[in-house]
C-alpha cells in the first residue's frame, strides 16, 4: 500500500503476510504523528506576553485609577517593587505589542501544523479501518490462519483507536487555540485602541470620568486574560490516559 492511495492490499494467504499487513499503513500514521503537537507551550507564551502588556496598560492607568495595593504588600515595600516594574513595563508598551505579536503568529502556525497533521492523517485511519474490515472478511471457520487474522484486525484496530483519539483531541486543543487567539485578537483590535484613546484623554482633561472608563477598558483586557487562561485550562488527557497500541 502506498502513502495516500485509498486502495487497500488483498489480503495474503499465508501466516508472515497475515501478520505484516496494514504495516505500511500503520508506519503512515507514525510518520504523521498527530500527537506530536499536543503541546499548550505557544499558548501559554501568548497569555504571558498579554498579561505584560496588561501590566504596562495598569502602569499607565492615573494613581487613582489603579487597584490599591494592600497592607502586607505596602508594609513590606512589595508595593514600591510593583510599582516600578509596572512603570517600567509602561514605558515598553510598544515592544511588548509586538512580542505579544510575534507570539500570536507562533500560535497561529502552530494551529495551522495542528491542522495539517490532521488532514494528513484522516485517510490513513480510514484505509486502516478498511484493512481491519478486509481481514475479517477473509476468516473462515476451516481456515489454520483464523485466530492470526482475527489477533491482526484486533491489533489494527487498537491502532485506529489510538490515533483516532489523537486526532479528536488534536482538534479540540485546536479550537482551544482559536478560542484563545480570538480573545487576543479582541484585546488587539478593540479594547486596545479604546483604551489609548480614553487614556489620553485622562492625561489631557484628568477628568474622573475618563479615568474610570480607561479602568473599566483595562478591567475588560483583564477579564479576556481570564477567560484565555480557563480556556488552556481544559486540555486533553495526556499520552498515559490513551489507548496502547498492543502487539499482535
Amino acid at each position: 500500500m502506498s502513502p495516500g492511495d485509498d486502495a487497500i492490499d488483498t489480503v495474503p494467504a499465508d501466516a508472515t503476510g497475515i501478520a505484516a499487513y496494514g504495516d505500511a499503513i500503520v508506519a503512515e500514521l507514525a510518520a504523521v504523528d498527530v500527537a506530536d503537537t499536543l503541546d499548550a507551550a505557544p499558548a501559554a507564551a501568548l497569555v504571558a506576553r498579554l498579561r505584560d502588556l496588561h501590566s504596562a496598560m495598569r502602569a499607565v492607568l492615573p494613581a487613582r485609577a489603579r487597584p490599591r495595593a494592600g497592607l502586607f504588600a505596602r508594609l513590606t515595600g512589595r508595593d514600591v517593587v510593583d510599582q516600578h516594574e509596572a512603570e517600567t513595563l509602561g514605558a515598553r508598551m510598544g515592544v511588548l505589542l509586538i512580542e505579544a505579536d510575534r507570539a500570536a503568529a507562533a500560535l497561529r502556525a502552530d494551529i495551522a501544523a495542528h491542522r495539517a497533521r490532521l488532514a494528513a492523517s484522516t485517510p490513513a485511519l480510514h484505509r486502516l479501518d478498511q484493512a481491519a474490515a478486509a481481514l475479517r472478511e477473509t476468516i473462515a471457520d476451516d481456515d489454520a490462519h483464523h485466530d492470526l487474522r482475527l489477533r491482526r484486525a484486533q491489533h489494527l484496530d487498537t491502532v485506529r483507536a489510538t490515533h483516532a483519539l489523537s486526532a479528536r483531541q488534536l482538534q479540540l486543543i485546536a479550537e482551544q487555540h482559536e478560542a484563545v487567539l480570538a480573545h487576543y485578537r479582541n484585546v488587539r483590535d478593540v479594547l486596545l485602541p479604546l483604551w489609548r484613546q480614553r487614556a489620553a484623554g485622562e492625561q489631557a482633561a484628568q477628568g474622573a470620568a475618563h479615568a474610570v472608563t480607561a479602568a473599566d477598558i483595562e478591567a475588560d483586557v483583564a477579564h479576556e486574560l481570564d477567560a484565555m487562561t480557563a480556556t488552556l485550562a481544559r486540555r486533553a488527557p495526556d499520552r498515559a490516559d490513551r489507548p496502547k497500541e498492543t502487539d499482535t
